[in-house]
């Protein structure tokens, strides 16, 4: 395991990177392979890759997850994601990708701007409670950018490719991730559970007409300035929304329920607890 240039079959390098690994990698179009690497990809899209990418689109959250994504269980979690669909074509395009580059270069997903690292966290069968944050290396045959002389820091390359804003508000995912995989395989969420995790991710704008249509803010308790934020802010609305997802399905203190729903919710548990007992005897 200490070579590291021994490669997986999949072409994941066995070695643990940390942000202050170094490696040596550049990408330009001046290079032959250049977006050979945009084919034939398995890429997971995080909450916050579909609202910048439906954003620069000018698509709804409906329209965006219709014609660019298709819904997938993961198998060892059974959380609902969504990935990128590619093109059906001989090379299973990535649809954003043309000879001169990514049209939406700008706005493109966290798997992209990580390339060639890859986190931990995005490949399922990595995903521990350990709260370790580590990185690996993705090496392609194809790829001719590890023949650069241009030398990073696994820190300098997330710094230089913009990943730290998109895992600052990941982050949240990743600990619902992380915090569901804790409970064992056996725990698995509910239809409505799933259903909720899979709105919370994919579609803000189904998120924010259910915070706002619904039944929500009768039940739940929420500042009139946290309020009026993610009615305009989608970072703000993902946030709460995911922290809301915690308190709801595990329990956690981040959005706590109205003192009256506390106390009927109390109420009936106690009441479906004596007629249990009545039952069993």
């Amino acid at each position: 395991m200490n070579n590291t240039e021994e490669t997986n079959q999949d072409g994941i390098e066995p070695r643990k990177y940390t942000l202050d690994s170094r490696f040596k990698f550049a990408c330009d179009k001046g290079m032959k392979c250049y977006t050979h690497c945009c084919s034939d990809l398995n890429i997971i899209l995080t909450p916050f890759d579909i609202v910048q990418m439906k954003n620069r689109l000018g698509l709804t959250c409906d329209q965006f997850l219709a014609i660019y994504t298709k819904p997938e269980m993961l198998a060892r979690t059974k959380l609902p994601v969504v990935t990128l669909k590619m093109l059906d074509d001989d090379k299973k395009s990535c649809p954003f990708v043309t000879p001169e580059g990514c049209i939406i270069y700008e706005d493109r997903p966290v798997s992209c701007r990580y390339y060639p690292l890859g986190m931990a966290a995005f490949r399922e069968q990595e995903i521990e409670p350990t709260g370790e944050d580590f990185y690996f290396m993705v090496r392609e045959a194809h790829c001719l950018g590890f023949e650069a002389d241009k030398e990073w820091s696994v820190s300098e390359w997330r710094k230089d490719q913009g990943v730290n804003p998109h895992d600052d508000i990941n982050k949240h995912w990743m600990e619902f991730m992380l915090r569901k995989k804790s409970f064992g395989f056996q725990a698995e969420l509910s239809e409505e559970g799933r259903a909720m995790f899979f709105m919370v991710s994919s579609n803000t704008d189904k998120l924010r007409r259910f915070i706002f249509e619904s039944s929500f803010l009768e039940k739940y308790e929420v500042e009139e300035e946290l309020l009026e934020q993610i009615r305009t802010d989608e970072v703000a609305l993902l946030k709460f929304g995911l922290d809301w997802l915690q308190s709801a399905l595990f329990g956690a203190d981040k959005v706590k329920l109205k003192e009256h729903v506390q106390e009927e919710q109390k109420k009936r548990a106690e009441e479906e607890a004596k007629a249990a007992g009545k039952v069993r005897h």
